[in-house]
């Protein structure tokens, strides 16, 4: 294994193929990878980052896009398993102008109009010991945004070998005890207040970055001390939210940890975490203005 590897991230959780379809239209404006693993892992390739997404997919034509278009980006598709009994979920975005003239967004799954209901699948426990026994580097940051058995067990792997663990929950899963044993896995946890509104969980964790995200009011968190609160950054061209959080995630692993020597957040003072938030979050209101989750991604 290739030790003190720099810039290397591995993902697990959710890849889709997102459809962005303007209100009105009869065609997609564009096909291309989502998800928060998904936007996370190619937002960093975008930073210079080798970026490893892990996903269990299907044979089908919408795999074949995500691969085309990580391929577009550089990011390295050697974990995305194509499986007869995977599945690729399929989002569809479709942006509506209001009477105000403000641009909105909803989310539904393909065939499901007016619904979202995620077709995911994890990786099995057997596909996950065999990504790590693989594995020929260390990587310097493992994100996951899902909790399952083998996406628990790469975080716990990676964990031991001193990779820095982002744990960025869409609820608190199915199971407290699986929850509870990601959050003792992460340094940096991620919640957006819509999906985690207790913040008391927490309180007993004295070794890791808790952020609480608040949309236009800014964001909550907290290291070994008191919760601290910062102000959003203004950003008076929105035309589309979808993926702010995703670049928000991206921005902060780019901050604390790009051509970084230090990797264990308490080796990491105070003024960088504060000054790493605002710089994130100032990532996160600038991709506002781009119409899709990365189309941010087109012009730096």
């Amino acid at each position: 294994m290739k030790l003190g590897t720099p810039n290397i991230c591995v993902g697990a959780g959710l890849v889709s193929l997102d459809i962005l379809i303007r209100d009105g239209s009869r065609f997609p404006l564009a096909y291309y990878v989502g998800g928060t693993c998904g936007n996370v892992m190619m937002i960093l390739a975008h930073m210079g980052w080798e970026a490893y997404p892990v996903a269990r997919l299907d044979e089908s034509k919408d795999t074949t896009r995500i691969l085309e278009d990580m391929g577009r980006h550089g990011v390295q598709t050697d974990y995305i398993v194509k499986d007869a009994e995977g599945k690729t979920p399929v989002i569809v975005q479709r942006n509506y102008l209001t009477q105000n003239g403000i641009l909105i967004h909803k989310f539904e799954s393909r065939n499901t109009a007016g619904r979202l209901f995620l077709d995911f699948k994890s990786l099995t426990i057997k596909e996950a010991e065999k990504i790590i026994d693989s594995i020929t580097f260390l990587p310097k940051v493992f994100f996951f945004d899902k909790i399952s058995p083998a996406i628990i067990k790469l975080a716990a792997e990676f964990k031991s070998r001193g990779t820095v663990i982002f744990f960025e929950p869409s609820s608190k899963g199915v199971s407290a005890n699986q929850f509870e044993r990601c959050i003792e896995l992460a340094d940096i946890v991620k919640f957006a207040d819509q999906r985690i509104k207790d913040v008391d969980r927490f309180e007993g964790y004295s070794d890791k970055l808790i952020i609480q995200t608040q949309g236009e009011k800014g964001l909550n968190y907290r290291l070994n001390s008191a919760w601290r609160h910062l102000d959003a950054i203004t950003n008076e061209h929105i035309v589309d939210t979808s993926g702010a959080g995703d670049w928000t995630a991206a921005a902060l692993i780019n901050e604390l940890y790009k051509d970084k020597e230090k990797t264990h957040i308490s080796n990491i003072s105070a003024a960088e975490i504060e000054e790493a938030l605002n710089r994130a979050q100032a990532i996160g209101a600038q991709s506002c203005s781009y119409e899709g989750a990365r189309g941010m991604m087109q012009i730096l």
